[in-house]
């Protein structure tokens, strides 16, 4: 009986199109907004555009990412532990956080000073307006997410919803992280305006404007009903099933250990102190601009990774396996890189390697949300309490925590090599030290791939085969409908003793 139960809901679709096309509206304006943020431009608009000195940014991103640390798992338990008068957990947050998101995305970017004196003042003001900004963010993002894993009972329809969202917000994050700096730049450099006014223009724009537009993430409905009865009290309830999540944890050490790739955020440093200012033949298209044009060269293949994850996963057998392929495709792409150099023309042959290399690594994001979404349903199968909150707020505070190491580990790397902002200058080569000359081209290419080295560790103790996932499929089918089960869950055991 379960197993038709289970064979009917993998039938029956939930969710429309218009509920879809609300959604993705919704999550391409959340990326707009974390498209200023979560690249490489919000460090290279605090050291060289806010002016804080290099050792300044990474202490200040390693406070801010311990602040994430904190606050993401307590934001995703109380939502856990809260239900509306509605009987939603999620949804309503996701039409309260838009507003508080934009204005303190306008106020983050706003530079009031640069002088040097009032560098406690400034470092003081930037924390307070981060730790609000990501108070907000955070209550948005987990609640977007964790409704992904409640859109429908039907395991697969939930993967092409989630494959859509991943694909449609990537895209976006993708398109708008790279293009904006160049945009800003150039029009700076062409209407002689300040750098800090026309980033204050684009975080308006872009901040604000995107925040609204994600309002339409509401308009996705939660199916699959909270038992009040069975959800957890208390933080500490929510921590120990977090704990007790083996395949989110490994997933989330996985991406820990991919945040010492800290070469993808000195990029821009590497175009603008290792590269002529004529190498396109004109003078407004700057270090930022390369930049751009180096993460579409080398990001805009993996797009194709994108619309073939279901086939990946289908062929490896699993969405582990899928992880497992980018990390091998990425480590051999930026070895070969390496030796071909970056002199003359090889820095487009090397990037066009990189490029190819990056392949599959579109699949990467919808990958892992389909796993968290499975956590989500096992931990339900095996202790009757569903955890999106605490589930995506881990993966939310780990993603930030990465991209602050990340960063934090580049400005670092910075200090280490004498590295000093130099700006308005005619020519830039040479203006650095040795160490940087030096270094600059191995940590951009290589760290990365040590990166991904330490990536696939932690996937191979990952044992969750789609045997598996249909039995906690059928077995939740049948619980939900009332319903006989297998009787392999520890929850089932324990209410037949009961």
């Amino acid at each position: 009986m379960a197993n038709c139960i289970s064979e009917k809901n993998a039938e029956k679709k939930y969710v429309s199109k218009k509920e879809l096309v609300n959604f993705l509206a919704g999550l391409s304006g959340q990326n707009l907004v974390y498209s200023l943020i979560g690249g490489s431009f919000f460090t290279y608009f605090m050291t060289d555009i806010a002016l804080f000195p290099a050792i300044t940014v990474s202490v200040l991103l390693i406070v801010m990412k311990v602040w994430d640390g904190i606050n993401d798992p307590v934001v995703g338990s109380f939502i856990d532990r809260h239900t509306f008068k509605s009987g939603e957990k999620l949804r309503p947050f996701l039409k309260y956080t838009p507003l508080p998101v934009g204005v303190f995305t306008v106020l983050l970017f706003l530079v009031f000073s640069t002088n040097e004196n009032l560098l406690w003042l400034r470092v003081s003001y930037f924390i307070i307006m981060y730790i609000c900004w990501d108070l907000a963010y955070t209550v948005q993002d987990v609640s977007v997410w964790g409704i992904t894993a409640a859109v429908s009972p039907n395991s697969s329809e939930r993967d092409r919803f989630v494959q859509w969202s991943r694909t449609i917000g990537s895209m976006v994050y993708s398109a708008f992280s790279t293009v904006i700096p160049m945009a800003l730049e150039m029009i700076a450099n062409a209407k002689g305006m300040s750098m800090s006014l026309v980033t204050l223009v684009f975080a308006i724009i872009f901040g604000l404007g995107g925040s609204m537009l994600s309002y339409r993430c509401s308009y996705a409905r939660e199916r699959i009903a909270v038992n009040k009865d069975e959800q957890q009290e208390t933080l500490r309830e929510s921590f120990l099933l977090l704990f007790k999540n083996k395949m989110l944890l490994l997933v989330t050490l996985s991406n820990l250990f991919g945040s010492f790739g800290f070469g993808i955020s000195l990029v821009t440093y590497f175009f603008k102190y290792e590269i002529p200012s004529d190498f396109l033949g004109n003078g407004i298209i700057g270090a930022l601009g390369l930049t751009t044009i180096y993460f579409i060269i080398t990001g805009l293949p993996g797009f194709i990774g994108m619309l073939f994850a279901d086939w990946m996963k289908k062929r490896l057998g699993g969405y582990v396996n899928v992880l497992i392929l980018i990390q091998v495709f990425n480590i051999v792409a930026r070895a070969i890189a390496f030796f071909v150099g970056f002199e003359g023309k090889r820095l487009w042959i090397s990037m066009i390697i990189i490029g190819i290399g990056s392949i599959p690594s579109g699949a990467s994001s919808i990958a892992q949300t389909s796993i968290f979404c499975d956590s989500i349903d096992y931990m339900e199968w095996k202790t009757g309490k569903r955890t999106e909150g605490i589930t995506f707020s881990m993966q939310t505070s780990f993603t930030k925590i990465s991209s602050g190491i990340t960063s934090g580990l580049a400005t670092l790397a910075l200090h280490l090599l004498g590295y000093k902002a130099i700006d308005n200058a005619t020519n830039y080569l040479g203006t650095q030290t040795a160490a940087f000359d030096s270094w600059i081209w191995p940590l951009v290419v290589l760290t990365p791939a040590v990166a991904s080295v330490l990536f696939i560790i932690p996937l191979l103790f990952v044992n969750y085969t789609k045997e598996k996932r249909a039995l906690v499929e059928s077995d939740l089918n049948a619980r939900r409908n009332g319903l006989a089960e297998s009787g392999e869950s520890p929850y089932a055991e324990n209410r037949q003793k009961d």
